[in-house]
């Protein structure tokens, strides 16, 4: 235990020992233990599975090229998500600087309008669209929190990380954490007080 922070043992340490001095082998082997872990939070974080992508892709290059700066090998996994996290924040503050209009279903110019809606073709086709709109909604209103408030969440309660460990991941309070984390309760449960 370090301060408040529980470190939990890791089996990545001879990995990344090897992987400093250029056994590219080793660091394939941390990229196929850490890479899911990596994709799902980014993908939470972003939205889109092509973003989700070029950012683990990304994180894992970071990683290669900065391994040096590791000071303690046990906290790789750490490591990587922090640089995931930070990575993912920049990318949505980019984002946001842009303004997206939804234009909806494409419309060629030599095809008359098409009907886009679909017939349930076995009973369980409603649940399934149900749950498909309630999937799509959580993602919306994930999309409309701040990138602070998102990654908390994301880490909280879809990666289950406690909440000293999310503040050791970012690097931030744990007094921030909560709050943080209180805000984007709210903020959801506003957004989504129809589905849940």
């Amino acid at each position: 235990m370090i301060g408040n922070v529980r470190v939990i043992p890791s089996d990545d340490a001879p990995l990344v020992e090897r992987a400093r001095y250029g056994d590219r082998r080793a660091f394939r082997l941390l990229f196929e233990q850490h890479s899911p872990r990596i994709y799902r939070v980014a993908l939470r974080m972003l939205g889109q599975e092509a973003d989700a992508r070029d950012l683990t892709q990304d994180v894992f290059i970071r990683a290669f090229n900065k391994l040096e700066l590791l000071r303690d090998s046990a906290r790789f996994g750490g490591w990587l998500l922090q640089l995931a996290m930070n990575l993912a924040r920049d990318r949505l503050r980019q984002r946001r600087r842009f303004l997206w209009l939804p234009i909806g279903p494409p419309r060629f110019m030599d095809q008359p309008q098409t009907d886009w809606t679909l017939t349930a073709t076995d009973p369980g086709s409603e649940a399934r669209a149900l749950q498909d709109e309630l999937s799509v909604q959580i993602q919306r209103a994930l999309d409309s929190l701040s990138p602070d408030h998102r990654a908390v969440v994301v880490l909280h309660h879809l990666e289950g990380l406690s909440l000293e460990e999310i503040a050791a991941s970012l690097d931030i309070r744990l007094g921030t954490v909560k709050s943080r984390l209180a805000r984007a309760r709210s903020d959801l449960r506003q957004r989504l007080g129809r589905y849940v």
